[in-house]
């Protein structure tokens, strides 16, 4: 489909000319230019091939001679190290005078050589190509005969774009229109990539020498939508820790059942006196605020009661769980240098420990000691654990997250979700895995029932099944691949479950392939969310509520009320709507920073390059990497 729009007016034209003659260019070569950087700001990267044709009339006795000898030449535009207009101006110059030098090559000689994988969905080695029509156009004087030039639309486009432009016959002024794919985009998208390369050509005009990365090819309307000025409302930071909101349910309900693993339950009252008997322990071995604990103990009541203990202690937990790799472990001991090991003898030998002080649950005569709290005062600034990234992108990252990261999460998340007591929870995941976290105190800091779920049962979809049956489980937090091999024994099971909230996380979802599992439950339970996060970000980043519709798929949603989210370039400015980009987070759930490594922790706090408007706002940010 074509599209006709004014491509710029005659002062914008004088200005492109100016500038075409002050880098010894032509007026094509700033127009490729331009246009090569407004792709690459769209996602087309920094090496962006251009089509476009040539006359193909190199010698002078062809001037005379009919035929076609229009040749289509490749040229390459080099946009790495964000060079400014001028300097990029100067690349394209001596790159397509190169190309001219050699247009007699034909274009089939040069396909066939360069042999690219061929498919029918595209150009193989373009997809967007610009004319300049600047020959003088032929005018036709017979008597009684008028001719006019009309296009005759042909129903395909040759590429996904074609730019066609020309100088107007008075020279004031460049008009033109746009060929596209209707596979592709429609009429707004093209029309607001036009408009986007009329803002970049008045940037550049205005101030040739501004990197291009710096340049601003969306209007102030939409900046203002995507960076906000406000601050999100209740963004205030909590002045309350984990152990004070949980004290509060100890003495709100202390009959109340807190946790259940296997054959083990305990009451509020219960799991808070052997809390506080092994905090006693820990503070009688010298640990205190800001100190680490190592944790290496299997899922089970014992583990809950020793997070909660290093906590009373004013400690940050770090977990180590024992099914880790061996290489794992080790490095996590190193990596911490914890001030204490809590384990048990049945855990065995952990590699990398031998220098680490132990202490043995099964062994610490623990019923002695007071069951009154150690009185350690725990602020909501304390760190409450350390735990690591995947080390996907290198070695793993401890990420040191405080007690109040913890508490707002609940907070901003409250209206969103309800819970309240009546809640029964499932500690399904890793303690290393941060999902675990929100499980864990989802459950406890609102009063509601635990059910620790030991690592054979996890790795059993029929056997949880039948634990969530039993227990009358009502929120689940679940990877997409973990719920996945649930709805199978869910279909072959057939059990009454009494779930009303799905949350997933960890994983990309598609909810494509929940379709049978809308097909076996009602509209109205559960619930399912799907939430986005990383370690440093406290665990969730994003919310977004699915049904039955089909979202699609990667969807996270938005984000929580008290943080703010931007997809960024690799300059930290915005990128239009529809552009890949890195997402950037800023707000309260950003965690401390990363343990002994002050670098990288300052890498969370980037300048970024932003509009004054929306750069006093921003803050810290941290990369999604």
């Amino acid at each position: 489909m074509r599209g006709s729009w004014p491509a710029a007016g005659g002062r914008l034209h004088q200005g492109l000319r100016t500038l075409a003659r002050d880098g010894g260019a032509s007026l094509f070569m700033v127009l490729q230019a331009s246009l090569a950087a407004l792709l690459g700001k769209l996602g087309a990267g920094t090496d962006v091939p251009i089509g476009t044709p040539v006359a193909g009339r190199t010698d002078e006795a062809l001037d005379e001679l009919v035929g076609f000898f229009v040749n289509t030449l490749v040229l390459r535009t080099d946009l790495s190290g964000d060079p400014s207009f001028t300097e990029l101006l100067g690349r394209v110059r001596a790159d397509a005078l190169a190309a001219y030098a050699h247009q007699d090559v034909p274009f089939e000689h040069l396909v066939e050589a360069l042999n690219p994988a061929r498919t029918l969905a595209h150009h193989p080695l373009f997809q967007t190509m610009l004319a300049l029509q600047n020959a003088p156009l032929a005018t036709f004087d017979l008597p009684r005969l008028r001719v006019t030039t009309d296009l005759v639309p042909t129903g395909t486009a040759k590429c996904d774009l074609t730019v066609i432009l020309g100088e107007r016959p008075d020279g004031d002024g460049l008009s033109g229109l746009v060929e596209y794919s209707t596979d592709l985009f429609d009429e707004t998208t093209v029309a607001g990539i036009v408009d986007r390369w009329l803002r970049l050509l008045r940037a550049v005009v205005a101030d040739p020498g501004r990197p291009i990365g710096r340049v601003d090819v969306l209007s102030a309307d939409e900046l203002r939508a995507l960076l906000p000025v406000a601050a999100p409302e209740g963004g205030e930071q909590p002045e309350s820790s984990i152990t004070a909101l949980f004290e509060r349910q100890v003495r709100a309900n202390p009959a109340a059942v807190a946790v259940v693993s296997g054959d083990v339950t305990l009451t509020y009252r219960e799991l808070n006196v052997r809390a506080n008997r092994l905090a006693h322990a820990l503070t009688g071995r010298g640990v205190g605020p800001e100190q680490l604990v190592a944790l290496a103990l299997p899922r089970s009541a014992e583990l809950v009661v020793a997070v909660l203990a290093v906590l009373k202690a004013g400690a940050a937990y770090v977990p180590v769980d024992p099914q880790y790799p061996a290489a794992r472990i080790a490095y996590l001991l190193r990596d911490t240098r914890p001030a204490l090991l809590v384990t048990t003898s049945r855990t065995g030998t952990l590699p990398g420990a031998e220098q680490v002080e132990r202490l043995l649950l099964d062994a610490a005569g623990l019923d002695g000691l007071p069951d009154t709290d150690p009185g350690v005062a725990v602020g909501p600034g304390h760190a409450a654990y350390v735990i690591h990234t995947s080390g996907s992108t290198g070695n793993p990252k401890g990420v040191v997250v405080p007690h109040r990261n913890v508490v707002r999460l609940f907070g901003t998340t409250e209206e969103l979700f309800g819970f309240s007591a009546d809640d029964v929870w499932t500690l399904f995941h890793s303690y290393a895995f941060d999902f675990s976290v929100w499980e864990l105190w989802g459950a406890l800091l609102y009063g509601g029932r635990l059910v620790v779920v030991d690592h054979e049962t996890s790795r059993s979809p029929g056997r949880f099944l039948e634990l969530l049956a039993r227990e009358r489980v009502t929120v689940l937090n679940q990877t997409p691949s973990a719920f996945h091999q649930l709805m199978q024994a869910d279909q072959e099971a057939g059990l009454e479950l009494a779930l009303r909230t799905v949350v997933f996380g960890g994983e990309a979802l598609e909810p494509g392939r929940l379709a049978s599992w809308y097909e076996r439950h009602p509209d109205d339970a559960p619930r399912l969310v799907n939430m986005y996060g990383i370690t440093e970000t406290t665990v969730h980043v994003t919310h977004a509520a699915l049904d039955r519709s089909g979202t699609p798929a990667g969807h996270i949603g938005t984000a929580l009320p008290d943080l703010r989210t931007y997809v960024l370039d690799a300059h930290l400015r915005p990128v239009p709507p529809g552009v890949a980009g890195e997402l950037y987070v800023a707000g309260p759930g950003l965690a401390r920073g990363y343990l002994n490594r002050p670098g990288l922790t300052a890498g969370l706090s980037p300048a970024p390059q932003l509009p004054p408007e929306a750069a006093a706002w921003f803050g810290r940010i941290v990369p999604q990497t």
